[in-house]
């Protein structure tokens, strides 16, 4: 075995064992595309499952935006039964949307919503996504262009939990190079997706035209600088959130009927400006289950609300949510469920 084989391997087994939530015989989802990455991570996670103890499960989403879809699913399929493991697959529902970034967004939340189902029905406690550091990069640097704050710029965490399932990128460390490499030396054939040649996505733009100019212009090492601002901010990130979820503990009364969280005003006020946007964060996350579409300018509105004392002041948020003032409290509620 090579050092980047070498390398991978440590990688893989140290990322999923830091999950901390994985016992020998638990069943694991690994989510396979049939590109390089994902077809290595399988035949790294197929060589290891018996030394870590786990049961593995291949799943496939066909997107079916493009004519060879069918093929890499037949690939997927093909490939899990040639190294004894089980496969489900699924296919995209409702119409194809025209807008890139939508169908992107949309994309991602249909294959991940299949993976979810997929992991309680066949009891499965962790997915297991094939993402490098280069997809790390570019998310980073999309969300930076984008105007992204801490949470944005921590870009793609190695594990975090969705619904009770451990979800794990054990690859975020890897570059493609070194993926690409493994795979012609263990001579593992996969498929390749056209559309990520095109500049239509925003992401596809990102990697071949934006990321190879500050590369050639500015910062030849702008990958390794950009995978580092990204474990940097998430260690403050973390730290960050950590504390103000001790002080949400004491503050916040959750009332279940109404889907609401209320918060103590004057216990809020006091708290640093960044402990306040955590708050809320947290208030939203509770709510709604994530804190997603949640701006700079959310907060801005809320902080205003708040320091003018305008009690009975609504703003409202994307995801049919809104912040209330009360004499006493903040209000995070499902639009119609605020509680007495």
């Amino acid at each position: 075995m090579n050092k980047t084989a070498e390398v991978i391997l440590r990688n893989v087994k140290k990322i999923v064992n830091a999950s901390g939530a994985l016992s020998c015989g638990d069943t694991v989802i690994a989510g396979v595309s049939g590109g390089p990455d994902s077809v290595a991570l399988l035949h790294i996670l197929s060589s290891l499952r018996h030394e870590l103890g786990l049961s593995l499960h291949v799943a496939h989403f066909n997107h079916g935006w493009r004519k060879s879809a069918k093929t890499d699913e037949y690939f997927v399929r093909r490939l899990a039964s040639e190294w004894g493991l089980s496969c489900s697959c699924a296919r995209r529902s409702g119409r194809l949307v025209k807008a890139a970034s939508a169908l992107e967004e949309r994309g991602r939340a249909q294959r991940l919503q299949f993976f979810e189902r997929l992991a309680k029905k066949i009891n499965a406690r962790a997915i297991i996504l094939g993402h490098t550091q280069d997809d790390l990069v570019e998310t980073v640097l999309m969300h930076i262009l984008r105007g992204s704050g801490l949470q944005g710029m921590r870009g793609m965490l190695a594990h975090r939990q969705i619904q009770g399932i451990v979800l794990i990128r054990p690859l975020l460390g890897i570059r493609k190079r070194d993926i690409l490499a493994y795979l012609k030396r263990n001579r593992i054939r996969y498929r390749q997706d056209p559309t990520n040649q095109r500049a239509r996505f925003f992401r596809n733009r990102v990697r071949l035209e934006l990321l190879p100019f500050l590369e050639k212009n500015y910062n030849s090492g702008i990958r390794t600088a950009l995978a580092n601002l990204a474990d940097t901010v998430y260690v403050d990130y973390d730290y960050l959130e950590v504390e103000a979820r001790k002080v949400f503990g004491r503050m916040a009364k959750y009332v279940p009927d109404n889907k609401a969280v209320r918060l103590n005003r004057k216990a809020f006020m006091r708290q640093p400006e960044a402990i306040k946007r955590m708050l809320v964060r947290l208030a939203v996350e509770r709510v709604q289950g994530n804190m997603n579409r949640l701006t700079l300018a959310h907060m801005r509105e809320i902080e205003d609300m708040l320091s003018r004392r305008n009690v009975g002041s609504i703003i409202h948020f994307p995801g049919h949510l809104r912040a209330c003032v009360g004499e006493s409290c903040l209000d995070i509620s499902r639009a119609g469920n605020l509680p007495e």
